[in-house]
């Protein structure tokens, strides 16, 4: 009874901590989507620096690969200019506007990326595989469109388990070392994989990240890059921008204030796999 307590508890700690939990997002004012858009540096909030980078080149690279509505300003270019403003990295766009962004990139449309997850975990009869990333997509100062997209490919090793624990309870050592020996197995097995695609793609969540930028494309609004009209009234709006800070004008207006943040549920993409 004893044996079988300890083992109930140990899988009752592993499944409440991979507990999901609810994710909220801000709800976005519609309006016409930009015709040339700039990647941001991501806001990386997890503590893989490396995987933030790439996560930010995966997206770039899909968006010139797909027909998607938008002039993308390479992403050279882009950190280039946001250097020579003094920004250096994803977390400190929040000290400027979005208007100021759009005058010093000279586009349009901001896409503004919070990379919230990277999670690679490997226990006894469970494995799990998370990217989660926030999108907001601005038109200068105007807020449009926001997601918030997360992909998890779960593993459960349910055989092992079944025999790690009845084997435990019923005294089969037999059974018991199955178990414990599948279970040794698996994590190998998951470690293999990782560091496999750590080789072949520079990142262990490349696969994950792959399916949150597919979903990405699969949501966000076509660009406006063949509303000849409206390209010619932002790229008027963009040289009015500059002349006003040229004569050392300010383009930010008493108008322009912090959006009322508005929650709602959002669900996540989850995808067993048993075994």
């Amino acid at each position: 009874m004893r044996k079988y307590k300890l083992f109930l508890l140990f899988f009752l700690l592993i499944f409440i901590g991979c507990t999901s939990t609810k994710n909220y997002v801000l709800k976005a004012t519609p309006s016409i989507p930009p015709a040339k858009l700039a990647i941001l540096p991501i806001n990386n909030n997890t503590n893989d620096i490396a995987g933030g980078s790439i996560f930010r080149k995966l997206i770039f690279k899909d968006f010139q690969q797909k027909n998607s509505g938008y002039e993308i300003q390479d992403l050279e270019e882009t950190d280039k200019l946001l250097n020579e403003a003094g920004i250096t990295d994803g977390g400190q766009l929040q000290f400027f506007r979005p208007i100021e962004l759009s005058e010093i990139l000279g586009v349009d449309g901001l896409l503004y990326i919070d990379l919230d997850e990277l999670k690679f975990l490997t226990y006894p009869y469970y494995h799990t595989r998370s990217v989660k990333g926030t999108f907001f997509l601005y038109n200068f100062e105007k807020l449009i469109w926001v997601k918030p997209i997360r992909v998890t490919t779960k593993y459960f090793g349910i055989k092992s388990m079944f025999n790690t624990v009845s084997g435990a309870i019923s005294g089969d050592s037999d059974r018991l070392n199955d178990g414990l020996t599948q279970a040794g197995v698996d994590i190998a097995i998951h470690q293999g994989i990782k560091y496999a695609t750590i080789a072949g793609f520079k990142h262990e969540l490349i696969p994950e990240m792959t399916l949150v930028s597919k979903k990405l494309f699969d949501n966000i609004p076509r660009g406006s890059q063949a509303n000849l009209s409206y390209v010619k009234k932002s790229e008027d709006e963009i040289k009015y921008l500059r002349d006003k800070i040229s004569n050392k004008e300010s383009i930010v207006t008493d108008e322009m204030y912090v959006e009322k943040k508005e929650k709602i549920d959002v669900l996540e993409e989850i995808i067993p796999i048993l075994n």
